[in-house]
Parts: C-alpha cells; sequence; structure tokens
C-alpha cells in the first residue's frame, strides 16, 4: 500500500511541477510591461487609441493580473482613462487595463503632486546673443543632463528584458551622450546604461 501511495503522490508532483512550467512559459511569452513606477497620469477624454508595440491587456492594473489578451503594434482600441501608469480600456467588450507607455495617447501628462505651472524665464534666452547659440547646439548633441521624469529602469542595452543595472528616481539627474530608436545611451554610475526617452526630461 505505501508503494502504491508513494507512486501516485510522485506522479501528482511531477504533474504540478509540469504545469507550472507552462503556465511559466506562457506567461512569458511576448510579454510586454511598463518599467517606469509612474507618479504622473495622462489627461485625456475618452477615445480610440493606438499600441505603440505588442502589449498585454490585463484583468487589473499589476502585471500579475489576469492577462485577457495581446494588443498588437498598430492595433486600436477604446481608452477610457488613466491612473498613473496603468490606462483603462474597453478590449473585446470586457474592461481591461494596459501600460500607458505602450498606447499612443493624445492628451497631457500630470504630475501627481503639482499642477503644471507656466514658466516665463524662457524669454530672456531671446535677447541680444545669437552667435554663442551654435555652440550650445554642438555640446548638446554631443552629450547633455536630464532629469528623470518618474522612477524608471536603466538596462545595459536597448531592450525592455535587458539586464537592469538600476533605477533612477523621479527628478535624478544623468547625462545623455545619445539618442537612438527611443532610447537614451546614459553614464550611470560610471557605466553604459539606457533609458527610455520618453521618461527623460531636458527641463
Amino acid at each position: 500500500m505505501n508503494n502504491v501511495m508513494n507512486r501516485k503522490s510522485t506522479k501528482m508532483v511531477v504533474a504540478a511541477g509540469l504545469a507550472l512550467t507552462l503556465a511559466f512559459t506562457t506567461v512569458g511569452a511576448g510579454t510586454i510591461n511598463a518599467d517606469a513606477a509612474q507618479t504622473t497620469k495622462y489627461v485625456a477624454k475618452p477615445q480610440m487609441v493606438t499600441a505603440k508595440s505588442d502589449v498585454k491587456v490585463r484583468a487589473g492594473e499589476s502585471t500579475k493580473s489576469k492577462v485577457l489578451g495581446v494588443l498588437k503594434k498598430g492595433e486600436k482600441v477604446y481608452f477610457v482613462k488613466d491612473d498613473y501608469g496603468w490606462s483603462k480600456v474597453t478590449y473585446k467588450g470586457k474592461t481591461g487595463y494596459v501600460g500607458t507607455g505602450y498606447l499612443n495617447i493624445p492628451g497631457k501628462q500630470v504630475d501627481s503632486k503639482k499642477a503644471p505651472v507656466k514658466k516665463a524665464t524662457p524669454a530672456k534666452a531671446s535677447t541680444k546673443k545669437v552667435t554663442p547659440t551654435k555652440k550650445t547646439t554642438s555640446k548638446a548633441q554631443a552629450s547633455k543632463t536630464v532629469t528623470a521624469k518618474t522612477a524608471v529602469n536603466v538596462r545595459a542595452s536597448q531592450s525592455k528584458t535587458s539586464k537592469v543595472l538600476g533605477v533612477l528616481k523621479k527628478g535624478e539627474k544623468v547625462t545623455v551622450v545619445k539618442e537612438s530608436r527611443g532610447w537614451s545611451q546614459v553614464t550611470y554610475k560610471g557605466k553604459t546604461g539606457y533609458v527610455a526617452t520618453q521618461f527623460l526630461s531636458t527641463k
């Protein structure tokens, strides 16, 4: 009897292991998750928006929540509202959530703590000196200092699946060496890293 019970329990453990492996493989395939810990939200009216790239539609505002389906690049979906990094959408008659960074949403970002303030200081730049502007632009092409709009991962290469070297905090400054295809090459703690350009600000 003990031998029979041991064989049954062994089969159950093996079957459970295979099921978990298949589950993780299915979830891992084609996964696209927002890297940024968003502290801003989009102010935009409900409308049809377009997916920037393939991205999963989830049942809740979490990368651990159930996957309802996958939006393909260029596919349109009805945007309802944004909630600090997660967009509520209507997907195949159901309510779903998508990382806001992966949708083209006509609107503006608003900080969770500060309302947008109009600055009149740039008027000083357009006074008498015109020729030094050439020197300024040449330096900007070589390197420039930018500020992180929100907490965002610094990666080892231009890919959302590459190794994470660290995290830039909101407001932290970093030097950009060059930009290419939506990624900014930066110098981070003495190393070369890459950050999604949309999460950096030159202001």
